[in-house]
């Protein structure tokens, strides 16, 4: 009977025991593979229903709430309450009092300084979105970013109008082009319609590649299944349009349901946004001011129940009482001597001398900082953003540069808050015509909110399109 050597032994079962260990690896691999995309579903589900019920169901009277009869709670309660709510709210507000409602609403909004910008932005985006432009973000580009030759995921926001479109050569695209692995963030481009590329992939497909970083990358579609595809497309356009020119808008229990629905988001969710934002910041202050008030000049000392607001009056009346005092001679007098002393302080005065120049420079009637909106090729020819011009360039950056240049602030979407300065020769600028709020809206949209035209040749030409209102509710009811 031959036997191997003991080397050959313990090589085979070396061997083995690699091979156990790795059949052993892939099974847990495999485990996580099946489990970790559930698992973060429903946990994200989870969190979502508890979110909703959490501020839902306490709104419910006790004998309509079927956990007071129960011992235990019924997950989900707050959700389905929230989606019947909207959806009664939207069957109203497409009626003639609901829509009439909402006009006296939206008269007295508009009243109010800074609510009214809130407001009329999350209008105009949640209009569009649901109801203006549904082909948004719905398809998938390749685009040549950040220069020739180096190309780039994309999402179509829509066809451009207006004064952008008109001031380039050509028919041009919306293109958001995000970052990654954080798609919710990203550049918001104007590219030529010969230079966007469509893909074969969905929105969904392309964010998963992104996000990846290209490590998941969608299937590549047959012929036959991209040929089904695009017919299924062709058709879908054609019966959107045939409705569209018969007019017919004979839907089904389910269809007019769901359009209440959206109807309902419409109407709440600008106006709960608005609230939410407002009462955040005012919250905010009056939890810092509000304490500093001497105990016998607080209402609320006297009062059973605090006074919202309290802290931002008290705010706006003593900088107005400040400007009032330094305005005179012994407030200039003191604001000078306090200057002179933080001139000596060696980091103070840094910190104070830069605060002080941006507070100047934003607050001056003749500072241009973020009072024009401009048209720039970026990144590269044949591709624009929109941008605001801060001031004009000087110093050291402006001898280096061969002609008169100007900075430029490059926002990012929908972050506007973050960019990039680019110095920029004054004759590639195209000053536009929209207001800084307007430039705003259509970055923090993504192209989604287009400004109407306001250049003065085109006044005569066309009227300035209505305001959103509630007709906008009923078109999607």
């Amino acid at each position: 009977m031959n036997h191997d050597p003991p080397e050959r032994e313990s090589t085979r079962s070396r061997r083995h025991r690699i091979g156990l260990a790795a059949r052993l690896r892939n099974y847990f691999l495999a485990g996580v593979l099946v489990t970790a995309p559930v698992a973060i579903t429903f946990w994200l589900v989870w969190q979502v229903i508890g979110f909703i019920d959490a501020r839902v169901t306490p709104l419910i009277p006790p004998r309509w709430n079927p956990e007071t009869y129960l011992p235990f709670g019924i997950p989900g309660t707050g959700m389905i309450v929230a989606v019947v709510a909207l959806t009664l709210i939207g069957f109203f507000a497409a009626g003639y009092a609901g829509r009439l409602i909402m006009r006296l609403g939206e008269s007295v909004v508009s009243r109010v300084p800074v609510v009214r910008s809130i407001y009329s932005w999350t209008k105009q985006v949640f209009e569009t979105v649901l109801s203006h432009k549904p082909t948004a973000l719905n398809e998938v580009v390749m685009v040549e970013y950040p220069c020739r030759g180096v190309w780039a995921i994309g999402f179509i926001t829509g066809r451009t109008e207006g004064e952008v479109q008109d001031l380039t050569a050509e028919t041009v695209y919306n293109v958001f082009i995000p970052a990654t692995p954080n798609p919710t963030s990203g550049f918001l481009l104007f590219i030529p319609e010969r230079d966007v590329h469509h893909l074969d992939m969905t929105v969904e497909e392309g964010i998963k590649l992104v996000i990846s970083g290209g490590i998941v990358t969608p299937a590549k579609l047959s012929r036959r299944a991209a040929g089904a595809r695009d017919a299924r497309r062709r058709e879908v356009a054609r019966e959107s349009e045939h409705e569209k020119e018969s007019g017919r808008h004979r839907l089904g229990l389910v269809a007019r349901l769901r359009n209440y629905f959206f109807a309902g988001v419409l109407v709440t969710a600008p106006i709960g946004i608005t609230v939410w934002l407002t009462w955040e910041f005012v919250s905010y202050v009056d939890s810092r001011v509000t304490p500093f008030i001497p105990p016998a000049w607080n209402p609320e000392t006297y009062l059973p129940f605090g006074i919202p607001g309290l802290g931002v009056l008290l705010v706006v009346s003593l900088l107005t009482l400040i400007g009032f005092f330094a305005a005179g001679l012994v407030g200039r007098t003191i604001v000078s001597m306090s200057e002179r002393l933080l001139d000596r302080m060696p980091v103070i005065r840094g910190v104070y001398s830069a605060v002080k120049q941006i507070v100047e420079t934003v607050f001056q009637d003749q500072s241009k900082a973020f009072r024009e909106v401009v048209l720039v090729q970026y990144p590269r020819p044949d591709s624009w953003a929109l941008g605001f011009i801060t001031g004009e360039t000087e110093g050291h950056v402006q001898d280096l540069t061969p002609r008169q240049v100007v900075n430029v602030f490059l926002p990012t979407t929908p972050n506007p808050t973050s960019g990039f300065l680019l110095f920029i020769p004054r004759e590639e600028i195209t000053v536009l015509s929209m207001t800084v709020e307007e430039g705003i809206k259509m970055v923090i949209s993504g192209g989604i909110v287009t400004p109407p035209d306001r250049r003065p040749k085109r006044a005569a030409a066309s009227d300035e399109p209505a305001r959103p209102g509630g007709d906008d509710v009923a078109r999607i009811a």
